[in-house]
């Protein structure tokens, strides 16, 4: 049988060995989730869209410097929209002193002033006035009757425009990840204070923001986490 010393020696050495596998374990998990996060980052050619969407983060932090929003706005305009009427306008603002003087409607948030663009998306409120333009300019009289008599219907028009915003939203941001710009949707923002320092009228109600800019590695990514498949869809087949 053992001695009591030797099986204190041996539960000690179990122990130890069991918390330098758990660092080694930590340091891997942490090794992952940050390779992970930047495998990609060189996929701008060769890479793929579901591929980019591992990198992706909701950035807290921006690097100072330009970057081309060109295909950025495209990919806006492009966004698939509700009869196509697209019931929204979007104000792209990379004046700095425009952008600090926005910071406190938008609850302080360090993207604001950081982010080389802040996209503004704003709601479109009157919709018969945005059916009758979209009819005249695109020459798609015959739905006009159509689009108007379902906006009619619709128990919050405001709500339904917000949506379309929304859209057009997800498209300018995976334009910015497939260009490997950095880019933060945002919610936390003072509609009717930013429509009185933009002084802009009734009809648009800014809803949404989208900052982009060039990538701060200074700061640790936040670890990723998605709910599992079975818990976000119910397939029936």
């Amino acid at each position: 049988m053992l001695s009591r010393d030797k099986y204190i020696i041996i539960i000690c050495s179990i122990f130890i060995l069991y918390i330098i596998i758990m660092d080694i374990y930590n340091k891997y998990l942490k090794y992952k989730t940050k390779y992970n996060s930047v495998k990609y980052n060189s996929s701008q050619t060769n890479g793929s869209f579901l591929k980019n969407l591992i990198w992706r983060r909701a950035e807290k932090h921006f690097s100072p410097g330009p970057v081309d929003i060109t295909s950025i706005k495209s990919a806006i305009i492009n966004a698939p929209s509700s009869y196509g009427i697209q019931p929204f306008h979007v104000i792209a603002i990379t004046n700095p002193t425009i952008k600090s003087s926005l910071k406190e409607a938008c609850h302080n948030q360090a993207q604001i002033e950081e982010s080389y663009c802040l996209f503004i998306f704003c709601a479109i409120n009157n919709l018969e006035e945005r059916i009758n333009q979209y009819s005249n300019q695109s020459g798609f009289i015959n739905k006009k009757e159509s689009m108007l008599k379902y906006v009619a219907k619709l128990p919050c028009r405001l709500e339904w425009a917000k949506m379309q915003a929304y859209i057009a939203l997800g498209f300018g941001m995976a334009a910015a990840m497939e260009l490997n710009i950095a880019s933060c949707p945002m919610e936390g923002l003072k509609p009717d204070e930013i429509s009185k320092i933009l002084k802009l009228d009734d009809n648009l109600k800014p809803c949404v923001l989208l900052t982009v800019g060039n990538k701060n590695d200074n700061y640790e990514v936040e670890k990723r986490f998605r709910f599992e498949p079975s818990d976000i869809f119910t397939n029936i087949d």
